[in-house]
């Protein structure tokens, strides 16, 4: 929602609901209506309006004291409904604990969104860096191995949409801040057919995107990264080939027990 202009949306209460929602997460559990205000840019009267509607709706419940809200029952069938209709996440995670023996750090599942990469599987794994990341987050594109290998088997209007749009903010001293750098690692990535973040995102963190294919077929609009500690990699612990390797066949496995006729 925040990458579309308010002028682009056929509904804007719609739309100011949907902020309010997205606002939500693991690391926020419960909001107040002025802290939603600030952080959405959005006068305090109007987000208690649009709370108090949600509320009544169920997708929001007000906590002891009154002072705040949290994600109400209604969301949850909305996510039961989302994994019955699309059981791809689920059969990623089952694949994800089958190779868990052999990759202990984190797997992801993702697609783009706008113009983001949103997290459909996750498996936090056994190394020593948790990732704090749930299925529904979005992070950037550009500073992801995920993000930029969806970013490289987009369409060219796409792209350019997506430079028009998106500021490339810097994360870390290695974060692709420019237009010139980010498409020429995109074209890199088109004809090695994986994506490396080497800690574009978070300093300490490292990752290999691979694209999810048909059999035959090109990639579609979906991605799986393995994501590490950098230094295990730069002490010789992980080798990058090798990860590539796994992603492939982490990702053939998927194909190979998913119907993928959702997905294109």
């Amino acid at each position: 929602m925040k990458n579309i202009p308010d002028e682009k949306q056929p509904n804007q209460t719609v739309a100011k609901a949907l902020e309010v929602l997205d606002a939500f997460s693991a690391e926020h559990t419960e909001r107040g209506i002025r802290e939603l205000g600030r952080e959405l840019g959005i006068n305090p009267t109007t987000v208690f309006r649009i709370v108090r509607t949600l509320c009544n709706a169920g997708y929001l419940e007000q906590n002891k004291g009154g002072q705040s809200y949290s994600l109400g029952p209604k969301v949850l069938r909305l996510a039961t409904s989302y994994s019955f209709h699309n059981p791809l996440p689920a059969v990623a995670k089952k694949v994800f604990e089958g190779f868990s023996n052999r990759f202990e750090h984190n797997l992801f599942l993702g697609t783009l969104s706008q113009f983001e990469v949103i997290y459909l599987a996750v498996l936090v794994g056994r190394g020593p860096i948790k990732i704090a990341v749930e299925p529904g987050q979005s992070f950037p594109l550009y500073s992801t191995a995920m993000g930029k290998v969806l970013l490289a088997h987009a369409d060219d209007g796409y792209v350019g949409e997506f430079l028009k749009k998106v500021p490339l903010r810097v994360f870390t001293s290695r974060t692709l801040s420019t237009p010139q750098a980010l498409l020429q690692q995109l074209e890199e990535i088109r004809e090695k057919g994986y994506a490396i973040n080497d800690g574009e995102q978070y300093d300490a963190i490292g990752a290999v995107g691979v694209p999810l294919y048909k059999s035959g077929d090109p990639p579609i609009n979906l991605a799986v990264s393995l994501t590490y500690p950098r230094h295990l990699v730069q002490d010789g612990r992980l080798n990058i080939e090798e990860l590539i390797a796994l992603g492939r066949e982490i990702v053939s496995e998927i194909a190979r027990r998913s119907d993928m006729s959702n997905w294109s």
